[in-house]
């Protein structure tokens, strides 16, 4: 492994790490809903049917994202051709988005009421 290679390593695994705490804090909360958008307030206790089990479902996302960007490094430097690596790094970064997108509206549908 190159230097390039372990810098990238480096940053990779602190960016996942972040997605991972961001997961594993919603998890923990228990007494107010976590938002899922930066930019769109969290929805109200009254709001939601089950609180604990919104929280759950939301921080598993943001884990499972964390667990992709670490992934996508792994298999990318793998790869034996260049334009695969490059592939499978971005991938694991850009690749989980529509579905953690998905998984938020889902989880909106099921919990969430006016």
């Amino acid at each position: 492994m190159n230097a390039e290679m372990i810098m990238a390593l480096v940053i990779i695994s602190f960016v996942a790490g972040i997605m991972i705490i961001i997961g594993i804090a919603q998890t923990a909360k228990k007494d107010e809903p976590v938002g899922f958008y930066n930019v769109i307030a969290p929805p109200k206790k009254e709001e939601i049917s089950d609180v604990i089990q919104w929280n759950k479902k939301h921080g598993m996302i943001w884990i499972a994202y964390g667990l992709c960007i670490e992934l996508g490094f792994w298999v990318g430097y793998a790869m034996s051709i260049e334009v695969l690596e490059m592939v499978f790094m971005t991938g694991g970064v850009i690749i989980p988005l529509p579905f953690m997108i998905l998984r938020h509206h889902t989880l909106e549908k099921e919990y969430k009421h006016s």
